[in-house]
């Protein structure tokens, strides 16, 4: 009963000093967004303004009819209604309406400008904040202290891959936003953005499944973790995912995905081009034998290609992670629950087992208390990692496949729902890769200290002279281990020269 007495007070600091360290974090997200949404608000009124002056410039200019050119006088008619049903997913979606085509009072002409300014303003937005917080996370965990962990391996790839997804986007977002042809241009640039857009996604979903691995691993068996997870075999791992996925999409190169159909060079990707379209080139092919754009003899045939591949891509990239990630998560939780439950049943004298390196510990309360924190910390990184990805990118891939048909409007009014449709979806999905900086970052407190450090020590850089650039990085950030010691609420696994390392900056 004494010794009962005695640890409520300790108890009762260390309650009061999360709480205070909640309060921080909290002040500090909302001040975050805040300043974030005044600076949505400002971007969102300048092009707001030169979006709506630019809308009868040439640049937007009405749509015209399809020419005969290489298309039958059968064709025709095919061509312009494929035409307007790929409107859906490109800024041609206002050019097609006009005041003659109100029915009933219903002005889809402003609709369809509201579908086309959403993907015209968030694309970018997204793809700037995202370029900037996976830059960071680059940065972040490429520092001497975290580089050295298995994880912070994966998330570099990770972050790596999504940088490659959100560059590439910012060429679609001038082809079909900005109506410039960039894509359609050149065929060498035509097979690398569409390669981009199946392989990049398919490395990051991926790494995450094996990144999800290394941490259950890591609590389950801690010996085989250091065999399999050493640094040189992670790197390892990552390099062969890549190859994997390469290899996978490089039949991109070899298939007839660049092409002139209905008097345009069309650079097909079911993101933006229907599978019409492909049927019409099919079709003039298989009755031409001396044209040129058909393709080698011998290559894959597009079609054949697609009803295929779509599946492909479609389990590797949405399948498998969204049916994994909440095993080997859920798994991980429980692990951690039992773990849990079993230190609270011991004895104050009994060791408990260290979840973040395997080894035994002293079982002071003050070790408890912090690694029970930092079992939250991961709890809820590993929930909002797992529901972000399932949620952000299900709307992709199902339109991927055709299970959401966003070319299957027979009406003016479909066209301006799915046109909103695919405008959700098309932001969920770039906003999946450019969002894993803040779920990584913000949810566990050691990275956060890492990025204020990394930061703090920039802008001190900046501000001394050159000379002493080297001192003022070395003086900016050091640690104290004995105040506070974050190794071990780093929900991270680390050997014993780099749990050493960690406590200082550089």
């Amino acid at each position: 009963m004494q010794i009962k007495s005695a640890d409520k007070l300790p108890n009762f600091r260390k309650s009061f000093e999360m709480m205070k360290r909640r309060i921080t974090m909290a002040k500090q997200f909302g001040i975050s967004t805040i300043l974030l949404l005044f600076f949505c608000q400002g971007y969102a009124v300048t092009v707001f303004e030169r979006y709506w002056e630019n809308v009868q410039t040439n640049i937007y200019g009405s749509l015209p009819e399809p020419e005969l050119g290489n298309c039958t006088q059968t064709d025709y008619l095919k061509c312009t209604q494929v035409r307007r049903k790929e409107s859906v997913t490109t800024a041609r979606i206002r050019t097609h309406y006009s005041d003659y085509f109100n029915v009933s009072g219903t002005d889809y002409e402003h609709d369809a400008q509201i579908s086309d300014y959403i993907r015209y303003v968030g694309r970018p937005l997204i793809y700037c904040i995202g370029l900037i917080c996976n830059t960071l996370t680059i940065c972040v965990f490429a520092r001497k202290e975290l580089r050295r962990v298995a994880t912070c391996q994966f998330l570099i790839a990770v972050a790596v891959a999504d940088i490659l997804i959100l560059i590439n986007g910012i060429f679609y977002w001038i082809e079909y936003e900005l109506l410039t042809p960039v894509m359609t241009a050149s065929e060498v640039t035509c097979r690398i953005t569409v390669f981009t857009v199946y392989c990049g996604p398919q490395i990051s979903g991926i790494t995450l499944i094996v990144m999800s691995i290394e941490r259950l691993m890591r609590i389950i068996d801690p010996c085989a973790h250091e065999r399999c997870f050493s640094i040189k075999m992670t790197r390892l791992y990552i390099v062969v995912i890549v190859l994997a996925m390469v290899l996978l999409n490089i039949c991109i190169f070899f298939t007839n995905i660049y092409f002139k159909e209905c008097s345009k060079w069309v650079c097909w990707n079911i993101y933006h081009d229907s599978r019409d379209i492909l049927e019409l080139h099919y079709e003039r092919c298989r009755n031409c034998t001396d044209c040129d754009d058909c393709g080698v003899p011998g290559l894959l045939e597009l079609l054949d290609f697609y009803d295929v591949y779509k599946w492909v891509a479609f389990a590797i990239y949405w399948a498998l992670p969204c049916l994994l990630l909440p095993v080997i998560n859920g798994w991980l939780l429980y692990q951690i629950y039992l773990a849990r439950k079993r230190s609270r049943g011991t004895e104050e004298e009994i060791s408990v087992p260290n979840h973040f390196h395997g080894s035994s510990d002293d079982g002071d309360l003050e070790d408890d208390v912090e690694r029970e924190k930092a079992e939250k910390e991961v709890t809820i990184m590993l929930v909002l990692v797992t529901a972000s990805y399932c949620i952000l990118t299900t709307g992709f891939n199902f339109i991927q496949v055709g299970i959401i048909d966003v070319y299957g409007s027979g009406s003016d009014q479909d066209l301006i729902k799915f046109s909103y449709v695919y405008s959700v979806f098309i932001l969920l999905f770039y906003l999946n890769h450019a969002s894993n900086f803040f779920l990584y970052c913000i949810s566990v407190r050691p990275y956060r200290d890492e990025l204020k450090c990394m930061l703090m020590c920039f802008c001190e850089c900046i501000a001394r002279p050159l000379l002493k650039i080297k001192w003022a990085c070395k003086g900016i950030c050091r640690r104290n281990d004995e105040d506070e010691n974050d190794t071990d609420e780093t929900p991270l696994q680390m050997s014993g020269r780099s749990r050493i390392a960690y406590g200082s900056c550089v």
